[in-house]
């Protein structure tokens, strides 16, 4: 099926109906979606709305994990907003190469993958669905690539996803086909703020968080700036640019230093294993050659034994003749 039409490219009535309807049919259950779809298209056409019909005719239903993703959105915003600021922490400390707050963050990391999965399966049981472990593991994926990846993190609290997101590493997540987006690929929100023109700061910037306060909301009076405030915005001087550089350069160079130990330990550790594995080798051998002989000292006791049983048959059938005779 192919994308609706991006929604800077649509007209605002048309734009209205798609955000009207994104709410709609990425609130309802999968069994539900095509028929509150089918329904949000016949209003449109209803308005006269062609062009916004078929955008919504084009919506992709969600798997059960996007459609789980996307509940949580709407029933735990708190719960999604943690992994959201999580998310923010991580990869600022990521793009520093502070290996320090990264291990430091990775018990909260662990914690809050743990209690969004098992929030999204609560909200689904809810909702008199359940989340089958493989689904449970495509929500955990996708919380993974939220944290790893801003335009992740927003596609998640957009709250339309139609399938799950995963994170190989390195690189972006990919999103294709993920979320709708504008023209100028802005993710579309329908949970932050519920109209249709949020980009992708719909989300961990969107609301207020870790990065200040939501696009839009009022002025706060302390926001006014004097002209001392506006010199100080000004941005860094020289001088602390070139400091500022100077100590990314030292945390690098204390990452690559940990990075080097790492290795010489992993590989001291492998050596360690090669020789352990060499000793064993050679002592398997040596108990091979041992159940050789042994197979050998038995094939060769059988021989003797019916060597054995024929000498005595023979005896006896001797001792019998000459008691025969005597007789």
């Amino acid at each position: 099926m192919p994308d609706p039409p991006p929604t800077d490219d649509l007209s605002e009535a048309a734009s209205a109906h798609l955000a009207e309807a994104l709410r709609a049919v990425y609130g309802a259950s999968p069994t539900d979606f095509m028929a509150v779809r089918k329904d949000r298209v016949a209003r449109a056409k209803a308005d006269g709305d062609a062009a916004g019909a078929k955008a919504i005719g084009a919506l992709r239903k969600p798997s059960m994990a996007a459609w789980a993703v996307n509940l949580l959105a709407r029933e735990e915003p708190d719960l999604v907003e943690e992994l959201v600021a999580l998310g923010v922490r991580m990869r600022g400390a990521q793009g520093r190469l502070d290996t320090a707050t990264l291990t430091s963050l990775r018990p909260e990391r662990d914690r809050v993958v743990a209690e969004v999965v098992a929030a999204a399966t609560a909200v689904v049981a809810d909702a008199g669905r359940a989340l089958s472990p493989s689904a449970q593991d495509d929500v955990r994926g996708t919380v993974i690539a939220a944290l790893a990846d801003e335009d992740a993190s927003a596609a998640v609290t957009s709250g339309q996803l139609t399938r799950a997101l995963s994170y190989s590493g390195f690189g972006e997540v990919d999103l294709s086909e993920a979320v709708v987006r504008t023209s100028s690929g802005s993710i579309l929100s329908v949970v932050r703020d519920g109209g249709p023109a949020s980009g992708a700061g719909a989300g961990p910037s969107s609301t207020t968080g870790a990065d200040g306060p939501r696009r839009g909301d009022a002025t706060d009076p302390t926001d006014d700036a004097t002209e001392s405030d506006a010199a100080d915005d000004a941005g860094p001087t020289a001088q602390e640019q070139l400091a500022h550089a100077e100590a990314e350069l030292e945390a690098a160079t204390k990452a690559h230093a940990k990075a080097e130990q790492a290795v010489a330990s992993a590989r001291e550790h492998a050596d360690d294993t090669r020789d352990r594995i060499a000793v064993v080798e050679r002592q398997l051998a040596k108990a091979r050659e041992a159940d050789e002989r042994a197979l050998e000292a038995v094939t060769d006791a059988v021989r003797a034994r019916k060597a054995a049983e024929a000498a005595r048959h023979t005896a006896q059938a001797e001792l019998d003749r000459l008691r025969a005779a005597t007789d």
